[in-house]
């Protein structure tokens, strides 16, 4: 499938969305929402559901992390609001992306191993989260559970032919 204006439109949009959060935390959450709304809206009905299981699993997998003390998302006890829109926006991106390139199981490990904890490094220097343990222990498991994640939401839709 050949890449077009959208996709790329799509790229910046949850990238400058990452961004906005990290920066802006709770005084962005409105745009954030509308975003991620908007994101789902115009995600085609093949790639919704998908798009909202990778990011009802990526609210679960941090908020079993903040639960467990594991890192903490500043001025929160449970998830909030601006991480919930980027899960969503996510998951619509992510599985456009999929459609596009078509990767095998083990490379998704691979990336996931290292975007995890390269956003968790990002997002604890710009104050958006703090460790709660040992900051090595928090990569570590951010890069395991990356490297699952990626893998485990991607499979059922790149097993399954779209539509």
């Amino acid at each position: 499938m050949k890449t077009h204006a959208g996709f790329w439109l799509a790229t910046l949009g949850i990238n400058a969305a990452w961004l906005l959060a990290i920066l802006g935390r709770d005084r962005v959450n409105a745009v954030l929402l509308a975003g991620a709304v908007l994101a789902l809206i115009f995600t085609p009905a093949h790639r919704r559901r998908w798009a909202l299981l990778a990011a009802l699993t990526g609210i679960l997998m941090d908020s079993l992390w903040n639960y467990a003390g594991v890192l903490h998302f500043s001025g929160h006890s449970l998830l909030p609001l601006w991480m919930i829109a980027l899960w969503l926006a996510f998951g619509c991106w992510w599985f456009w992306l999929l459609d596009l390139i078509k990767a095998a199981l083990w490379p998704l490990a691979v990336l996931g191993s290292i975007a995890g904890p390269l956003a968790g490094i990002i997002g604890w220097k710009l104050g958006a989260i703090q460790p709660g343990t040992a900051p090595e222990i928090m990569l570590l498991l951010l890069s395991v559970g990356w490297a699952a994640f990626l893998p485990a939401v991607s499979w059922p839709r790149l097993n399954k032919p779209a539509p």
